[in-house]
């Protein structure tokens, strides 16, 4: 089962950050995989095709199967991030006439390999594919996922798959986690406008002043648990109240720990026989189409860039991920 949580930012040296956490009961940081422009790949576990226009870096696998991201950047500055939409997600059992069988999967790889901007996919995504109901061959079965992208912009647009087809949301607070529908998770916040950074005052109760508890009374009533709409409105509170962050390295740390309110320990959620927890958190700028992150048992920061050298390469390149960190000692 997938959790995840996800943010953009701007900081005020104008970069834009997509950030999240994958919440999963199995590792999925297993390789960052760098795909050339030009390059045919598959839309599903069938036999259609699509060539990429763009090259793309993210996480993901890329086997027999074909590639799939779970999130990454483009060299046109487009990033993008797929999260668990459980009970909401609807897909067609066939392509649209006319358009590419895509599954839900496969999504993120054909929107980073196909478009510049996040207008450009609210403008042709929906003419251009189907998402298909078409079982993932490992896992057994078709994940229901949503979608959250941002460009270098700013601009971010999330789309949810329903019965009623691909709903665009261009207008958002730029937070996303799973169920319910995003519609459902802005409308929740209103129950949270009187949670803010400040204190409250002194009180006289019955002839007695009364304080509050050292600091943080004023985010009394923000929810602690780890279920989807109390990690949305955590990570809309600390977005809407952090301090802006200064350049993209100030931006990846303020996102880092924004994000670290929502990452889940292993063993704190379980869903028997297994455990759901944040095996790794990315960092993507659409500003310098660099892709950073951290595992679950590895804390230091990698970083991986569309630099020239990388874009020359002309087949799928695979980064394997450091599982433990060396420590450095300082006496």
């Amino acid at each position: 089962m997938i959790g995840c949580s996800s943010l953009t930012l701007t900081a005020k040296d104008g970069t834009q950050l997509l950030s999240r956490t994958m919440d999963f009961f199995m590792q999925m940081a297993q390789n960052v995989i760098y795909t050339p422009a030009g390059y045919e790949m598959k839309s599903c576990y069938q036999e259609p095709t699509f060539t990429s226009k763009f090259a793309t870096l993210g996480m993901g696998m890329n086997d027999a199967n074909g590639t799939i991201l779970f999130d990454g950047v483009n060299e046109a500055g487009l990033t993008a991030a797929t999260l668990y939409f459980p009970r909401y997600a609807v897909y067609h059992p066939q392509a649209k006439e006319g358009t590419l069988p895509v599954t839900p999967d496969k999504l993120v790889q054909y929107l980073l390999s196909q478009y510049s901007s996040t207008a450009e996919v609210q403008e042709k995504l929906d003419q251009e594919i189907t998402l298909v109901d078409q079982p993932n061959p490992t896992l057994k079965l078709t994940s229901p996922l949503h979608y959250i992208l941002t460009d270098q912009t700013g601009a971010c647009l999330i789309i949810e798959p329903t019965k009623d087809g691909l709903q665009f949301y261009p207008k958002t607070i730029g937070v996303l986690t799973n169920s319910p529908d995003y519609p459902w998770m802005e409308t929740n916040l209103r129950n949270y406008l009187a949670v803010n950074p400040q204190q409250y005052p002194a009180a006289d109760w019955l002839g007695k002043k009364l304080y509050p508890f050292s600091q943080g009374s004023g985010t009394f009533g923000l929810p602690g648990d780890y279920t989807p709409p109390s990690r949305f409105v955590r990570v809309a509170y600390l977005k809407q109240f952090t301090l802006q962050p200064e350049n993209e390295i100030s931006a990846v740390t303020t996102a880092a720990n924004i994000l670290k309110a929502v990452s889940i320990p292993l063993g704190a959620v379980a869903q028997k026989p297994n455990f759901d927890y944040t095996c790794y958190t990315a960092f993507m700028s659409a500003s310098s189409r660099s892709y950073y992150f951290t595992t679950d048992t590895n804390q230091q920061l990698q970083k991986i860039s569309l630099k020239p050298a990388l874009l020359a390469e002309k087949q799928v390149k695979s980064f394997a991920v450091a599982s433990q960190a060396d420590i450095k000692e300082l006496n």
